[in-house]
Order: C-alpha cells, then sequence, then structure tokens
C-alpha cells in the first residue's frame, strides 16, 4: 500500500510507503489516460505518449539511486530494493522520460547524485548549464 503526502514546501507531494517491499516485488499496477499530452505528472509509456491521471505514479519522486523502477510495457512500479514502511518511494526520471516537463536541481543526497536532472535525450537547459557551472566553482574553490 502506498499514500501520497506532501513531502515539504520545496519537494512538493511524493509517495510513501505503507508496508514493506522485497526486492524485485511489484509495488504498484498502475492504469490512467495514455495520450501525446506531457504535463508535471505525467510519465513517459512509449515514443510521444505519456500515462496521467494515475493513483501514485505521477507523485513519485526522484532519487538517482532510486528504491524503485517503473515497468512502463506492463505498467508496473517494481522495488529495486527492499522498501521499509515509510519510506518515500523514488525513481530515476531519465529511465523513462526522453524530456521532463521541467528540467530541476537534484536534492536526492546520493552518492552518485547528477545535480541537475533532465531527461535521458535532453541536454541541460540555460538555466541547468548556470547551475552546473555554478556547483563546479564551488568545488573547485572549496566552498
Amino acid at each position: 500500500m502506498l499514500e501520497v503526502i506532501r513531502l515539504d514546501e520545496s519537494r512538493g507531494l511524493g509517495v510513501r510507503a505503507l508496508r514493506p517491499f522485497t526486492t524485485g516485488s511489484v509495488v504498484h499496477r498502475f492504469a490512467g489516460v495514455v495520450s501525446d499530452h506531457i504535463c508535471q505528472h505525467s510519465l513517459q509509456v512509449g515514443d510521444g505518449q505519456h500515462i496521467s491521471g494515475t493513483r501514485y505514479i505521477g507523485y513519485l519522486s526522484h532519487g538517482c539511486d532510486p528504491n524503485s523502477a517503473l515497468d512502463m510495457a506492463n505498467f508496473e512500479l517494481v522495488a529495486r530494493r527492499d522498501i521499509a514502511p515509510g519510506d518515500i518511494v523514488t525513481v530515476d526520471y531519465a529511465e523513462t522520460e526522453d524530456r521532463l516537463h521541467r528540467q530541476f536541481a537534484c536534492a536526492c543526497g546520493a552518492g552518485n547524485c547528477r545535480g541537475w536532472i533532465t531527461g535521458r535525450v535532453e541536454q541541460p537547459n540555460e538555466e541547468g548549464q548556470a547551475w552546473l557551472t555554478e556547483r563546479e566553482h564551488q568545488a573547485r574553490d572549496g566552498c
């Protein structure tokens, strides 16, 4: 079981596990409306096709080292590792999305965090390039 919750003011809504899920188990099977329209809470299911109106899937948080993955062929959310009750369920947006509705700075805290999140076929936009350049300068200057 899952629930949509408000994570905080900066991250907005997310999905929390209400029971444990073991690695490889199906966390949720989903359905919704498939169209060629991309919006903030839609997810790409195929070339130019997006699903919206899902109960939980559109509210999953991004993580660069996610605890789950979306199987868009079978419309399933699958645990990549054990998920405990209370854990926020995460996916890597770049694994399903060619282009994001909106690129953003990541604060997932993973050791492999990419910093700026884009779809899998897009480059960082102007804001992202500036953000990455600033981050690089801070790392170089020790700030």
